[in-house]
């Protein structure tokens, strides 16, 4: 760990970018400032922190502003199959950018034309993906262009609300980024209250080491819940070869460490009404949860501790999943006061940690630089951090 911040390496929130089933598909860079010049050694400290190799199945948007700032042997230094060169179309418009473009497309870089808006002709005529800043909402045309590109993998940035999420996937995205997630808008709140009240009791009797039956009981009366339980249980993250036949077995075959990790998951797993897509809210918890204990053991903190700092990461979403006041939700679990005073006030050690955390996936990343400094972190130790966290969040989508 390094004492001082080091400004040599370019900063970025890495925001996630996810398919129709909100799994995670790529990452995709908010840069503090950039003049354009920043992409490849942004690339490099990522390959230094070992992305593409902890991550071999996620892919890198890079947001191109000006291709004269990537080298034509790009792709000997990072794999090409792993990144996605998001390219500005007015960049696009130049006949010695267009041979730049098909070059860096033969050598296996997909190519996507960033900030989209032409319909006929095309600015590039080997257009096949496109991505469209969706902040001010989808234009009517929007639907009628993509239809132009039928297999495109297209990607709807900056998506603010569930509603437009929706819109996206119903004009013919396929991938989506944007703070949808955090919206209140009615969506995340469950109509069962009573499921509600099971979770967070069930929550308490973990927290509280309760017994195995106790813990049974309320599985039992949530048929979701031990959907769930059963399906994490059997997932490829634990490679179980026993057959599950009873709840305690699965309770006792997690362990109870691992049991109240992915039951704070749980809380966000419920998917939406037609059972296809997960929680938003799900992968940025996960998120948070990792980073926060990846944090915390950089930062020389023992077990409980970072079990601690993985609590605060996942309950730090808790109002926004359930709209209601954080007070409210977390006075029924009987937390310690440390970890209250890092979710209601960013109080402490984990409060700080929490503030850099709540950064690191999204565009508001201009405080990122003093974050780090309060924690004596620096670049290098960010991306290390996102890379090891990103791994679990990229696991758990898999298993849910």
């Amino acid at each position: 760990m390094n004492s001082s911040f080091n400004s040599a390496i370019p900063l970025a929130s890495l925001m996630p970018v996810v398919n129709g089933k909100q799994q995670l598909h790529a990452i995709i860079p908010g840069f503090l400032s950039d003049d354009g010049s920043q992409i490849v050694p942004f690339l490099q400290s990522l390959k230094d922190a070992g992305f593409f190799d902890l991550l071999p199945s996620l892919l890198v948007f890079a947001p191109v502003t000006e291709l004269a700032n990537l080298p034509v042997n790009l792709d000997e230094r990072f794999p090409p199959a792993k990144i996605v060169l998001c390219v500005e179309e007015a960049s696009c418009i130049d006949p010695e950018n267009q041979i730049k473009l098909r070059h860096f497309a033969a050598k296996g870089f997909t190519i996507f034309v960033d900030n989209f808006s032409s319909e006929a002709p095309l600015v590039w005529d080997q257009t096949k993906n496109v991505s469209i800043n969706c902040r001010a909402g989808l234009a009517a045309s929007v639907a009628l262009s993509l239809r132009n590109f039928p297999h495109g993998q297209h990607l709807a940035k900056n998506i603010a609300t569930r509603r437009q999420l929706f819109e996206a996937a119903d004009a013919g995205f396929k991938l989506f980024s944007g703070e949808y997630a955090f919206a209140t808008d009615g969506q995340n709140k469950s109509n069962d209250g009573s499921a509600r009240t099971r979770l967070l009791k069930l929550l308490g009797l973990v927290t509280r080491d309760a017994e195995s039956h106790d813990l049974e009981i309320l599985f039992k009366q949530d048929a979701a819940l031990s959907f769930m339980l059963f399906k994490l249980v059997s997932s490829a993250a634990f490679a179980q070869t026993v057959k599950v036949t009873s709840f305690g077995q699965a309770i006792t075959l997690l362990g109870r460490r691992q049991l109240q990790r992915w039951l704070q998951l749980l809380l966000y797993a419920r998917q939406d009404d037609t059972g296809v897509s997960l929680n938003p809210l799900m992968l940025r918890a996960a998120f948070r949860a990792s980073l926060m204990e990846i944090i915390c053991q950089r930062r020389g903190g023992n077990r409980d501790e970072q079990d601690s700092a993985f609590m605060v990461g996942m309950f730090s979403l808790l109002d926004a999943l359930f709209e209601s006041a954080m007070d409210d939700i977390l006075r029924p679990l009987n937390l310690c006061e440390e970890v209250l005073g890092a979710l209601l006030q960013r109080a402490g050690t984990m409060g700080a940690e929490l503030r850099l955390v709540e950064l690191a996936d999204r565009e508001q990343a201009e405080m990122l630089v003093p974050s780090l400094n309060a924690l004596a972190l620096d670049a290098t130790d960010y991306y290390q951090c996102m890379s090891q966290a990103y791994v679990w969040v990229n696991q758990v989508c898999q298993d849910m």
